[in-house]
């Protein structure tokens, strides 16, 4: 992947992978090594997580298609080697939640991805991307579901701040995109 050409986006537009995939069956154990390698960078690189984590649903039983779409995770690393987290210090770094959706992300399971991040100050230090537990009736409900997951880990993030002594008094802010959530 040394040559490869770099691209701007880590995975196809409304991409909707599938465990049946297109291509034969590869070695799952030299595609979980590739998931593996990627997985280490999401530590410096969120903008990743969400194509590793759909990506990763598919080491049992990897597809040469699945194989393609981990390669096009790493041509997008090499095209964005400058990017990444910054951490600096600050006075008195702001707790910030960011939440999202997608409705009926799973066209197998008919289930909605739940995602969230957490900025502390200038850098992201908590972030999830998962499979909602059950299926959404509409994209609010798909928000919604979001937006509960991450008020729930903020409460979590709040506790653990404040027994490592940074306790916050001002409100944790989560950003919602779908005005019916709010």
């Amino acid at each position: 992947m040394d040559n490869c050409n770099p691209i701007l986006a880590p995975l196809e537009e409304k991409l909707k992978l599938t465990k049946d995939g297109s291509g034969e069956l590869m070695n799952s154990t030299d595609f979980k090594g590739l998931v593996g390698y990627i997985r280490y960078l999401t530590a410096t690189r969120p903008d990743i997580m969400y194509a590793v984590g759909l990506v990763s649903r598919f080491m049992k039983s990897p597809r040469q298609s699945h194989l393609q779409d981990a390669k096009r995770i790493l041509k997008y690393v090499k095209g964005t080697t400058s990017m990444g987290i910054f951490y600096s210090v600050s006075e008195d770094p702001k707790l910030v939640g960011f939440t999202d959706s997608d409705w009926v992300g799973d066209t197998e399971g008919r289930k909605s991805t739940s995602g969230y991040v957490f900025q502390l100050g200038t850098g992201f230090f908590s972030w999830s991307s998962e499979n909602q537990q059950v299926v959404a009736l509409s994209t609010t409900e798909a928000e919604y579901i979001a937006a509960r997951n991450c008020a729930t880990q903020a409460v979590w993030l709040r506790m653990m701040l404040k027994s490592l002594f940074q306790e916050k008094t001002t409100p944790t802010t989560i950003v919602c995109d779908n005005k019916s959530t709010i």
